[in-house]
């Protein structure tokens, strides 16, 4: 039986392919995920997040027998100075009602260490705004936070976001 040589260009591309083609089964599998309805994440200014700025969702909602939780996603930075983060909440139904609920973020312990998950200076926290929550009405929501601390322009919070999830079924 003879032995064939594959010259070192053909082995490069051959590895390259086969990284190539598990990163992509990876970020694939990663990005399967079943129970989300939506999310969404803005950044906020590197600048700090002015009072008057109100991050919107906008999320069409379809199932109205099959119970959701609602998440605040929240990443924070080493330059925010505070334990906690509060916000007003609003959501706004296809029916044109507005529901206003305060609500407050824990995203440091009672010894000032970060809660979140993460690396560096940047840590990432979902906390739940509801739990199984029916929506009434199949439409448009659309949900506006607007950051209700004393400072007019806050600093050290990146991005702000909105999970919705099916709740699992055992």
């Amino acid at each position: 039986m003879r032995k064939v040589q594959i010259p070192p260009e053909r082995r490069k591309f051959s590895l390259f392919t086969l990284h190539s083609s598990l990163l992509i089964l990876i970020i694939t599998l990663c990005a399967c995920d079943p129970e989300r309805i939506y999310e969404s994440n803005i950044a906020i200014s590197s600048q700090g997040w002015h009072r008057s700025e109100i991050a919107r969702f906008t999320v069409e909602i379809t199932d109205t027998i099959n119970p959701c939780n609602i998440f605040i996603n929240v990443r924070n930075n080493n330059n925010f100075q505070y334990m906690d983060l509060w916000l007003f909440v609003d959501v706004h139904s296809p029916l044109g009602f507005v529901e206003r609920d305060t609500v407050r973020i824990i995203l440091a312990d009672h010894r000032g260490r970060w809660i979140g998950h993460g690396l560096g200076s940047k840590f990432n926290n979902r906390i739940f705004l509801r739990r199984n929550v029916l929506f009434p009405t199949a439409g448009t929501y659309i949900f506006e936070y607007e950051q209700a601390m004393r400072d007019e322009l806050l600093i050290g919070i990146e991005d702000i976001g909105l999970r919705i999830e099916r709740v699992e079924v055992k």
